[in-house]
């Protein structure tokens, strides 16, 4: 492994106009907005998460359902501190377990007038091997390099009154190409609605089956807030639901909010 003195750590800043708890949301609940879009290891991105927890994962999934980890999360220090493993090997291709991945940590100061600066170093490169030194060209750029000017867009979209930590009702789309036998997937499918149905912020859920096509379904799901729907899949007690529906069908998730409803005029 190259030396750790060798390679020296990039430290990124940029200050956005939100105190430090919702700087810390934005981040931690939004990563596919402000995670640059080169950086990707599947097919067609459709979903991106950081699972709250210490020894969640950090993640992202393809359209056709694939799934793969950009790391850990280390420490898990609301609205403090953010860090986690960065399994990135030679030639910008994942590696799969930490051994050999460097650390993002994301730390979060107050600063005056209800700001936040908000601190991204990559520390540790020499864990990447031969590969470090290339990665630490990449990364050593002037401020705030692509991440943060991404997420400093994100908290201008999502940082006022209106956006505020909780968000409004959200409605998740997913549609289903069933691959195993369709009463396994609507028996897993049931399983997992009944654990949604105890989480925090659930409203309701509809599966649907498409008439002229079998094994082709749709999922309706009704949340309360972004956030809720977030946490109850990071929750470690989902991870056996979304396995069994992963092994019988491929999905394609989709998150909507409502612009208007329109109800019958009354007889």
């Amino acid at each position: 492994m190259t030396e750790p003195s060798s390679v020296p750590d990039v430290r990124k800043k940029v200050t956005v106009e939100v105190p430090a708890e919702r700087a810390f949301a934005i981040f931690a609940e939004y990563p596919l907005e402000w995670f640059p879009e080169a950086h990707v290891f599947v097919k067609d991105r459709v979903f991106l998460a950081i699972e709250p927890r210490e020894g969640g994962r950090y993640y992202e999934r393809g359209a056709d359902g694939t799934e793969i980890a950009w790391g850990t999360v280390v420490e898990w220090d609301p609205p403090r501190r953010i860090v986690l493993t960065w399994r990135v090997g030679a030639n910008w291709q994942p590696i799969f377990d930490d051994e050999k991945a460097s650390f993002i940590k994301v730390d979060f100061e107050p600063a005056a007038a209800g700001s936040t600066q908000v601190s991204l170093t990559h520390a540790d490169l020499h864990r990447h091997g031969e590969a470090a030194a290339a990665i630490y060209a990449a990364l050593n750029g002037p401020d705030p390099g692509e991440t943060l000017e991404r997420y400093r867009e994100v908290v201008r979209r999502r940082g006022g009154a209106a956006n505020g930590a909780a968000g409004g009702p959200v409605t998740l789309l997913n549609s289903f190409t069933v691959s195993g036998p369709a009463e396994e997937f609507e028996k897993a499918f049931h399983e997992t609605s009944a654990y949604f149905a105890t989480q925090p912020g659930f409203i309701e859920h509809s599966l649907l089956k498409k008439l002229d096509e079998p094994g082709a379904y749709v999922n309706v799901a009704r949340w309360s807030d972004q956030r809720s729907l977030r946490q109850a899949v990071a929750q470690p007690a989902f991870q056996p639901h979304e396995a069994a529906l992963r092994e019988l069908a491929k999905s394609n998730p989709r998150l909507y909010s409502v612009c208007f409803s329109t109800e019958a005029e009354a007889a």
